[in-house]
């Protein structure tokens, strides 16, 4: 869900985050190996540009993970500290910033890109230059076969399992896809029809929508027309997901909505309304209608500070420096090797799932690891099970 994801007010705030290299934590003396005041940790983020929004909501959750653990006293008895390189959505840029950062700054590990285009430029980098490589992408195969590359999110093809999945116990036997034509859309309507197909479940409408526009009326109408018992929503993580939303509900459609994790977005009440948010079941990283205890402390530091729940993309972001934190605590030294072997053998437990990497497995939790979300006057509510 890398299009542009465009926020209401609280989008502004972050602006101040555009500058090329930033850090965030102490100022004290700081060597690349955390031999002084911190630990430092790259990071190749999109804060401006096209995808700005996208790489605000990441920003977020690093900084809300960094001021929580330095609280705690840090790791080791230092501070984490993040240089950060705003890529402003380019992959020349991406590019360009690794490398500063692995050959200027001397970083051991880097965070992000968040963009799969730019993750797939920099992925090789991480090895060449022996740079541990925390990505925010869905897709595994960027990272797997790597040595130094693993990724936080869950993959896009296991969401779409996930919602084929919730479908089929709710007894559905044909349903529609609406899908955002962009290429994580086009990935989501592939993989949902194959999963159904392997459910059972006849896809009898796909439909596809440019994020760019206002209006679907007639994408909704043709899915309803079709008279299935389950619409599946495949979003582009902006405004125009919940307006898909709202000319579904507008039809007058009765059956079973099942969307991607966009629609766990907070801001889908206000931008479908309220009747069109309550009848859509969201599968997402993110336990926001049943969170357990961890997972409630984080949404509510978030809501403290930021004003707004967390995205998924917030949540992912906040998981990875906990993840480097983990690996910083068990790595004898802060070099890319050792904190590589650290992340391989640590079996992390995460508000996002397990994060279990391997040789061969580089990619985030699978289907198991989502959650069915809608929402009931504009709250975070747990589905009614069919």
């Amino acid at each position: 869900m890398r299009a542009a994801m465009r926020r209401h007010a609280a989008i502004a705030v972050m602006t101040a985050l555009a500058v090329s290299v930033t850090a965030c934590g102490s100022s004290g003396s700081d060597t690349s190996d955390g031999s002084g005041d911190t630990y430092p940790i790259g990071v190749v983020n999109s804060t401006t540009g096209a995808l700005g929004a996208v790489g605000q909501q990441e920003a977020k959750g690093m900084q809300l993970a960094v001021e929580e653990i330095n609280a705690a006293g840090g790791v080791k008895g230092r501070k984490l500290k993040l240089e950060e390189v705003d890529d402003q959505g380019s992959v020349n840029l991406t590019t360009a910033g690794f490398k500063k950062l692995a050959t200027e700054t001397k970083v051991p590990i880097v965070i992000g890109p968040g963009i799969s285009a730019n993750a797939k430029a920099v992925a090789p980098l991480a090895d060449q230059y022996g740079v541990t490589q925390i990505l925010l992408v869905a897709q595994p195969e960027v990272a797997n076969g790597t040595k130094h590359v693993f990724e936080v999110p869950l993959p896009g093809k296991a969401n779409s399992e996930a919602m084929v999945n919730y479908a089929k116990e709710q007894g559905a036997k044909t349903a529609a896809i609406i899908w955002a034509n962009n290429p994580y859309g086009q990935a989501g309507n592939t993989d949902v029809s194959n999963a159904a197909k392997g459910a059972g479940i006849k896809i009898v409408n796909s439909e596809g929508f440019d994020p760019g526009k206002f209006d679907f009326t007639a994408q909704a109408g043709k899915a309803a027309a079709a008279k299935p018992d389950t619409i599946f929503l495949y979003g582009a993580g902006g405004s125009s997901d919940a307006l898909v939303l709202k000319s579904v509900a507008a039809t007058g459609y009765e059956g079973l909505i099942v969307g991607d994790l966009a629609y766990s977005s907070d801001f889908v009440p206000e931008t479908a309304g309220g009747n069109a948010a309550d009848k859509v079941v969201s599968l997402t990283a993110v336990d926001y209608g049943n969170p357990d205890e961890k997972t409630k402390k984080f949404l509510d530091a978030y809501k403290a500070k930021f004003g707004e729940a967390p995205s998924v993309l917030s949540t992912y972001a906040y998981v990875a420096v906990q993840l480097t934190a983990a690996a910083i605590e068990k790595a004898p030294e802060y070099t890319g090797e050792e904190l590589s072997k650290a992340i391989e053998s640590l079996n992390f437990e995460s508000i996002v799932g397990k994060l279990a990497y391997t040789a061969q497995w580089r990619g985030g939790p699978n289907a198991d690891a989502f959650k069915p979300v809608t929402f009931k006057d504009g709250a975070y509510a747990v589905p009614d099970q069919g």
